[in-house]
């Protein structure tokens, strides 16, 4: 017999491998301490959702897999804040009793109905200060962007975002530094742009880059997500033509 058709007679006789959809539904939590520009823009909220397996039917809208029955607590040295449930898997900081301060250990408790317990901490940093560009000082359109800005105590590392309004420029990078040669840059036509550089702590971090590598780093016990931290800082800068 002909090697090929040995071949073939060997391939037609291997059944298809059925996939393995074994699968236990999981908590999936996704909460942040956020902090703007100003003292007064904070985000404090924390959502709780139930994962699916492929083979379950799908609700048709998110908020059916929300969790909107636990009891949600943040706590500090000082303080023990009950987070409200708001809307679908959204629980938040209603009453603004929460204080974020930048060097202060947070952490996450959640209890859920039947006694099924999910904690994490997050330490929170400092707003970092950007010193270039501003908005006073015109940069070069189709040239690599020099982004500086001052270090930011408890900051584990930064990320750095650009985006304009109109053409819809936009991309962002992570950083360990203080100082970044964007060449993106080059791609940016004489426009209006907004600056973010924000200090991440280590779980909001690890969450990022565990997103974009595809392989999970998990810093919360008893469900998948994130409980981390950001502070940001803002600038409007104009790029010219020179």
């Amino acid at each position: 017999m002909p090697l090929l058709s040995v071949l073939l007679l060997t391939c037609t006789r291997d059944n298809p491998t059925t996939p393995n959809l074994d699968y236990e539904s999981e908590i999936v939590v996704f909460g942040l301490l956020l902090m703007t520009e100003r003292d007064s823009g904070q985000q404090k909220t924390v959502r709780i959702e139930r994962s699916y397996k492929v083979t379950d039917y799908l609700p048709d809208y998110p908020e059916d897999r929300a969790i909107k029955d636990a009891l949600v607590y943040v706590e500090s040295r000082n303080q023990r804040v009950k987070f409200e449930h708001l809307f679908a898997s959204t629980y938040s900081d209603v009453e603004e009793k929460l204080q974020l301060v930048p060097g202060e250990l947070y952490t996450l408790n959640i209890t859920l109905t039947d006694g099924h317990k999910i904690t994490s901490q997050c330490l929170m940093p400092d707003r970092p200060t950007i010193l270039f560009p501003t908005a006073n000082t015109p940069v070069k359109a189709y040239q690599p962007l020099t982004v500086q800005w001052e270090h930011a105590r408890f900051a584990h590392r930064y990320q750095i975002a650009i985006e304009d309004n109109v053409d819809g420029f936009q991309f962002s990078i992570l950083s360990d530094s203080d100082q970044e040669e964007l060449y993106a840059f080059l791609f940016a036509r004489p426009n209006h742009y907004i600056l973010k550089v924000a200090s991440l702590d280590q779980n909001y971090y690890d969450y990022l880059r565990s997103r974009s590598n595809r392989e999970p780093i998990l810093r919360i016990d008893g469900a998948l997500g994130v409980f981390g931290a950001i502070v940001y800082d803002r600038e409007r800068f104009v790029a010219v033509t020179q």
